[in-house]
């Protein structure tokens, strides 16, 4: 599926359907109830339980992430108090803190509290972005990575930080405040959100110097609330980052795993490659034959379809079978990779991925 999956991105025929699946989160979940063996829970591990269950591995996110943040006059402090994590950046001009809270049931973290509420908040934030640069990173070793991922028919996923607007969303205000803050100081935000820009370069030329085939914008993306942000705010940044990169000769997805019928086209539209983890119904909110009218773009790689939810009761093997054959049916002739949207969740019938495969084999 590798040798398909690079000439997908080049724009060329395959011989075989691509399909992946993020077994990340199903990992964790198994990991927290204690079950399977310690070396699943490794790189080498993950690539193992990949080629078992018929997928191309991709997903890994150990060493993902092409950007860490290092701090010059900022301290930055993480404690823990039982299910609940707390970090702090303290400044001479104030401080701010975030507060995340780990939940058994659904083998997820969710945030409790935002670091970013205020104007004051605000003039921190800017004071911290100031003081901090962005360093490469998961580049040094990519190479040796790539070889290692070939012989498991796979490709290792790296992730651009977050750009501008949905950095400062899901990393630093949450939703609710962003909104109000857009509105209420427009100016102060967007020198915020040009600093964030600025701050990528070094990154954005360390990647164009190691050229991988394929980045990935890991947004988080869903139309829901940021289609009415996306042109203002959202696209020149995109086309920027998406020129540079095409230059060099690299493809760019993008992840869009929440409701797609605002931001598909206009993501589409900007010059993605792929736009990655797309959620159809009966999770999301089109449907598979929808999903390719919507990109209005018979070029761009559609890439995903089959929804994390139909791993989990009430779905069973038949209605997930009956879906699969479905995306096909409305995707087959134009490109497109068969993915999970956007990941396995921990209460899923992983047998269901070996299924999936031996149906797309057969199909071929």
């Amino acid at each position: 599926m590798r040798e398909s999956f690079l000439k997908l991105l080049e724009g060329e025929p395959t011989r075989k359907v691509v399909w992946t699946a993020d077994l990340n989160y199903w990992l964790d979940g198994q990991k927290h109830a204690g079950h399977g063996p310690s070396d699943r829970f490794t790189e080498e591990g993950y690539l193992n339980l990949c080629r078992e269950l018929g997928c191309m591995p991709y997903y890994w996110y150990d060493k993902f992430w092409l950007a860490e943040p290092e701090y010059d006059g900022v301290e930055v402090v993480a404690t823990r108090e039982g299910l609940r994590q707390r970090r702090t950046w303290k400044t001479p001009i104030g401080q701010l803190w975030e507060e995340n809270e780990f939940m058994p049931d659904s083998v997820s973290t969710g945030c409790t509290k935002y670091a970013v509420e205020t104007h004051a908040d605000l003039e921190v934030l800017l004071y911290i972005l100031k003081h901090r640069r962005l360093k490469p990173a998961a580049i040094s070793d990519y190479r040796e990575r790539v070889a290692l991922w070939a012989r498991y028919d796979g490709l290792p996923i790296l992730g651009m930080p977050r750009s501008p607007l949905p950095a400062f969303i899901h990393e630093w205000c949450g939703m609710d405040h962003a909104v109000y803050l857009l509105f209420d100081y427009p100016e102060l935000v967007r020198e915020i959100l040009e600093l964030m820009e600025d701050q990528e370069r070094p990154v954005i030329d360390a990647v164009c110097r190691l050229a991988p085939p394929l980045i990935h914008f890991c947004d988080n993306l869903s139309s829901q609330n940021l289609t009415g942000f996306f042109d203002e705010f959202m696209a020149a940044p995109y086309q920027r980052r998406l020129a540079t990169f095409h230059a060099a000769g690299i493809r760019c997805a993008v992840h869009l795993d929440g409701t797609v019928k605002g931001l598909l086209p206009r993501l589409a539209n900007v010059g993605f490659d792929a736009i990655e983890a797309l959620t159809p119904h009966p999770a999301g909110d089109a449907t598979v034959e929808e999903m390719r009218a919507l990109a209005g773009n018979r070029n761009v790689i559609l890439w995903g379809g089959v929804p994390g939810v139909m791993f989990a009761p009430p779905y069973t093997w038949k209605d997930m079978a009956a879906h699969v054959k479905k995306l096909i049916a409305a995707w087959s002739g134009t490109p497109f990779v068969v993915g999970v949207a956007d990941q396995v969740p921990p209460n899923g019938d992983i047998s269901m991925v070996r299924k999936i495969s031996d149906l797309l084999r057969n199909h071929e």
